[in-house]
């Protein structure tokens, strides 16, 4: 009897939807070193389960097999609606245009929160939807392959691409187990679906997808992401709260997007704190602590370590964030209240920074309270005699610090008395000259990062950017016995006349002033910036002694220390719908010039690429064998025609059997064909019989091939030649049992 495409019953059909969905559960449950919680998980399942559940119902009601794809469609715009937009819906499950404006914005949000985070990323609200999104594509795919289409064995491909995901992320994330697990039940849905005989390449085929399952993985190439670290003290903070990991790329993005404006009430340059870093575990540094939820920012607490006696003026800054995104919030040092914010934001005692777990500062236009101390040189000398307890934390260094790293720093202060003109050392010590700045001689010479092991080179080699100073100043600190800790943010930025008729100052920030300095700890004054990184930001001014303190012969203390800012023209700045994307700590906008983004192949294009080869993988292999086959016949060969004319029938859904006479061929197309394909498939016809009967058999013309196959592409209409292209049964033809309508 003819082979045909398997039809299966409803009791199966709920069957194979129901392995279906542990497949999908699995193979997404394989992206789970890579974001943090199982909320984007459940989601993603009870998206599947509905879109699945919806599918098969509707088989049960109806014949019309393409409407079950129809509804399972439509129901995974309506949970998708409900899950994330329900505020912009009818009833909150109908989508409108609002809702659909909604959807492109999580889209936006979440591939930004994936370009800029590392792993194991938080999973933002755009995360889950691109994840849910994914999951939705998968599931409908792969019931459209097995139920509508009929084709179970391609059922495989959308799933290979969500195994494949986290092998891409990082190598060691390529778990062979849901590899096996998912190629186990591929093999079950070809047996269910395939019906009542299960041949002896079913199985073989199958054993095979096993073995390679637990195989493949281990050689699968990796996309590494940058380096993770974990918060100490139990904190759970991760690399993607820690700014520092990924500072160098962010610097090397590229042109400058305006990132965001502030003015003070004293019209004076700020620099803006991201986040405090004092946990130096070698790695990376990496935040101690945590804002804690709960706490109000509008009355932050008091400045750690300020005493009495040191002068604090009150400030107040207006910051309008601009072309960037962040969790982390940048605000002057030291912050004690902030109004205007939209969203939960929660602060930190020890480093006053401020964040939220949710929101972000991205487009926010907020008000900051703070105090500005300003010590006096004689105060900062005087500091030592003010016992430091409780920084033990600030002093720690890590095992595998070079040794290089403190004999350096006894080098540079030797004959300095107080801990203040150490520190005016070792800052001295990086910008006299000797060092250069530099973002490619990390890269160029493999010292890149802010772990303990590049601290080496870096000092021999005298070239770096501001992670590399800002971590070498602050680990020679602590082992001259100095608290220390490393803080992100940016520099004060280019001032420009504002307001009516430029009455005041305003600072225009980009993306160029990211940048990294340490502060160091001073008994009874606190927290004081310094700034080692040559050629970039502004010294520290302190108020200065009446005379110059002889001891101290690398400053002049009877006077502030100079700017050593260059002249720069006055910025104009951009609006943010022009600002470019993956250009901050944790993302931007999506209107990016392609030559302003980030450095390396982003992963959202990788894995986008990957999917689309390997969707046209069947369609590559399809129309290799054609070519081949055309070339053998063009030497002569009618077996090759015959084989090519059988398949581009069962490619375009006809009956096709081992046992299919050239002469039953004839009768199967000459109906569909127009006169010139027709008389072309005849002389085809002739060319293999008489191959097969004749000692001088004619030769086929690949002429009259191709008119017979366009004929047939033709005759077939375009949905069916489409699929046909796409989804070639053919090449899946020998692996399926032969089943009776």
């Amino acid at each position: 009897m003819p082979r045909t495409k398997p039809v299966m019953g409803a009791g199966r059909r709920w069957v194979v939807s129901g392995l279906l969905l542990a497949a999908i559960g699995i193979a997404f449950s394989s992206l789970a070193p890579a974001f943090e919680g199982s909320d984007w998980w459940l989601r993603g399942m009870v998206v599947s389960a509905a879109i699945l559940l919806a599918a098969s119902a509707t088989r049960s009601l109806t014949r019309v097999r393409v409407l079950a794809s129809v509804i399972a469609l439509v129901v995974a715009i309506v949970v998708m609606t409900f899950f994330f937009v329900p505020s912009t819906a009818i009833f909150g499950v109908i989508p409108t245009g609002e809702s659909f404006a909604a959807f492109r914005e999580l889209d936006v949000a979440g591939n930004n929160d994936i370009a800029t985070q590392t792993v194991p990323a938080e999973a933002t609200e755009g995360i889950r939807f691109l994840l849910c999104l994914g999951v939705a594509a998968v599931t409908i795919a792969v019931d459209a392959l097995v139920q509508l289409f009929r084709v179970p064995a391609l059922a495989g491909i959308p799933l290979l691409i969500l195994l494949l995901v986290p092998g891409l992320i990082r190598a060691e994330f390529a778990d062979p187990a849901p590899f096996a697990f998912v190629a186990a039940i591929w093999l079950a849905v070809l047996i269910v679906s395939s019906g009542r005989s299960v041949t002896r390449a079913t199985v073989v085929t199958g054993a095979v997808a096993l073995v390679a399952a637990l195989i493949v993985p281990a050689f699968l190439p990796g996309i590494e992401a940058p380096e993770s670290s974990s918060a100490a003290g139990g904190s759970g903070a991760t690399a993607s709260l820690n700014p520092i990991i990924t500072l160098g790329a962010d610097l090397r993005n590229g042109a400058p997007v305006d990132a965001l404006e502030y003015r003070t009430s004293d019209d004076s340059p700020q620099y803006l704190r991201l986040t405090a870093l004092s946990n130096f575990t070698g790695e990376s540094w990496a935040p101690t602590g945590l804002p804690r939820d709960g706490t109000d920012i509008e009355e932050m607490g008091p400045v750690p370590g300020l005493g009495e006696g040191i002068t604090a003026t009150p400030l107040t800054t207006t910051v309008e964030v601009e072309g960037v995104s962040s969790r982390w919030l940048p605000v002057p040092y030291a912050a004690s209240g902030i109004t205007g914010l939209d969203g939960e934001w929660n602060w930190e005692s020890e480093g006053l920074t401020v964040r939220s777990a949710d929101s972000n500062a991205r487009d926010q236009q907020f008000e900051v309270s703070s105090v500005r101390a300003e010590p006096s040189v004689e105060q900062l000398v005087a500091s030592d005699a003010t016992p430091v307890t409780g920084m033990e934390q600030y002093l720690e260094l890590p095992d595998e610090l070079p040794a290089i790293v403190g004999e350096t720093a006894a080098e540079v202060v030797l004959g300095a008395g107080s801990s203040y003109e150490r520190a005016i050392a070792l800052q001295a010590f990086f910008r006299a000259g000797s060092f250069t700045y530099s973002e490619d001689a990390p890269v160029d010479q493999d010292f890149d990062g802010s772990g303990a092991e590049v601290l080496a080179p870096f000092l021999e080699v005298r070239s770096g950017y501001c992670v590399h100073f800002s971590s070498a100043m602050a680990a020679m600190a602590r082992t001259l016995g100095i608290p220390s800790r490393v803080i992100v943010g940016f520099t004060p930025g280019l001032p420009f006349p504002s307001g009516q008729n430029g009455q005041f100052t305003s600072y225009q920030v980009t993306t160029e002033n990211l940048h990294a300095w340490p502060e160091l700890y001073f008994g009874g004054i606190g927290w004081v910036r310094f700034e080692p990184t040559p050629t970039r930001g502004v010294p520290p001014q302190f108020a200065p002694l009446d005379a110059d303190d002889p001891s101290t012969p690398d400053v002049d203390e009877s006077v502030p220390p100079p700017t050593e800012t260059d002249p720069q023209p006055v910025p104009t700045p951009t609006t943010t719908a022009e600002a470019p994307e993956n250009l901050g700590p944790d993302a931007a906008d999506e209107n990016t010039p392609a030559d302003t983004r980030q450095s390396g192949i982003p992963l959202g294009l990788v894995v986008s690429a990957l999917a689309v080869l390997v969707v046209l993988s069947p369609a590559l292999l399809r129309a290799l064998v054609r070519a081949r086959r055309l070339r053998a016949v063009a030497r002569g060969s009618a077996l090759d025609a015959w084989k090519e004319l059988r398949d581009t029938l069962d490619d375009l859904g006809h009956r096709v059997g081992e046992e299919l006479t050239p002469q039953q061929l004839v009768a199967e197309l000459a109906p569909v064909l127009d006169a010139e394909g027709a008389a072309a498939l005849s002389r085809v016809r002739d060319a293999v019989e008489t191959h097969a009967f004749r000692p001088a058999p004619a030769e086929p013309a690949p002429a009259d091939l191709r008119r017979v196959l366009r004929s047939m592409y033709r005759s077939a209409g375009v949905g069916r030649s489409l699929l046909a292209v796409l989804a070639p049964r053919s090449l899946v033809r020998p692996f399926l049992p032969d089943v009776a309508v």
